[in-house]
């Protein structure tokens, strides 16, 4: 993690009421880090693109794509579905980006993930960064061994992904986050894009 990625984890920790106006700029800064950062071996998206040939022009690849950002010009591709074997038999749709999407969507998840970690309760495990199931059933064990229980309940929420409501997901972002640029970004801002300069700069 940047400096500056840093820095704006410690403004979110030292005020949960902060929010954040002009950070745009701090995904772009990282974009070629964030590509150095993809795994090599990754299914390509339906340009065909594997990190292997995006590399070989890495610099210039880079620097376009980070243009198309600041002029508002990016748009991102359509998904590649693919299919892969459940340990039921069934077949879990899996939809795969291009790299350059990764890309970004990876910077822009680093950036979020500076911000929001810091409001997150110390219990929370699931889908974090640093974190995993085992630390949480862990801790299950460590709390129940400690504390007098009555019962434990286990939910399985089916295609939660699929059934998320947006809407509330694009009202807690904007309660941290006000920069028009990164909303648009992550489809969370209204209007046409194309008449539209992101401040990215």
């Amino acid at each position: 993690m940047s400096t500056n990625i840093d820095r704006i984890a410690e403004l979110a920790k030292e005020d949960p009421k902060r929010q954040f106006h002009s950070i745009a700029h701090l995904i772009t800064g990282e974009l070629f880090e964030t590509f150095r950062g993809l795994r090599k071996d990754a299914s390509a998206g339906i340009d065909g693109v594997t990190y292997e040939q995006y590399e070989v022009n890495a610099e210039e690849n880079i620097r376009q794509l980070h243009q198309r950002l600041k002029e508002g010009k990016y748009r991102a591709q359509p998904l590649r579905l693919v299919y892969v074997p459940k340990e039921d038999g069934k077949q879990r749709p899996i939809s795969i980006p291009v790299l350059e999407d990764k890309i970004v969507q990876k910077a822009a998840v680093d950036l979020l993930n500076a911000i929001y970690e810091q409001d997150f309760l110390d219990c929370s495990y699931g889908f974090r960064p640093g974190r995993v199931q085992h630390q949480a059933l862990d801790e299950v064990g460590r709390v129940l061994c400690i504390r007098p229980m009555g019962w434990v309940l286990e939910i399985d929420i089916r295609s939660y992904f699929d059934s998320i409501v947006r809407s509330a997901l694009v009202e807690m972002i904007e309660k941290r986050v006000t920069d028009g640029s990164v909303l648009r970004l992550i489809g969370s801002g209204s209007g046409s894009e194309s008449s539209k300069t992101a401040d990215y700069s």
